[in-house]
């Protein structure tokens, strides 16, 4: 019994663990294309400080470029499906740059209500 008992704890540790395992390759965020995409809703940042800063959107897209595998998007590899709306980029730009520093994007994610939820990382630049 204790054996299940522990083998049942170690699973769920390691579930727990990989859902919390980045999604994308971080990017700058100057990198990210923006065609075909926008937003249906302003974009609101959720939470924000001088390391990083999420941002809540509700997004419209116009389906994936050619070549383009939208299965990529939980995959460990760079998901060249990813774009941002302008305004998006913009924002998270804006609030790292008011730190002295430059965004770069680790991916996205959906919440309860179907909205997008960009997380970026604010880095030093680089010289």
């Amino acid at each position: 019994m204790t054996r299940f008992r522990n083998i049942i704890i170690v699973s769920a540790g390691l579930l727990f663990v990989t859902g919390c395992a980045t999604q994308e390759s971080p990017r700058a965020v100057d990198d990210i294309p923006s065609s075909n995409t926008g937003t249906l809703t302003s974009p609101e940042i959720t939470s924000s400080d001088e390391d990083g800063l999420s941002i809540r959107y509700a997004q419209v897209s116009m389906g994936f470029d050619t070549g383009c595998n939208p299965n990529h998007a939980f995959s460990g590899a760079l998901n060249e499906c990813a774009k941002l709306p302008d305004r998006v980029k913009t924002m998270a730009s804006v609030n790292c740059e008011s730190f002295g520093k430059t965004a770069v994007f680790l991916g996205n994610r959906t919440n309860i209500l179907q909205m997008t939820v960009s997380k970026f990382r604010c880095d030093e630049p680089t010289q």
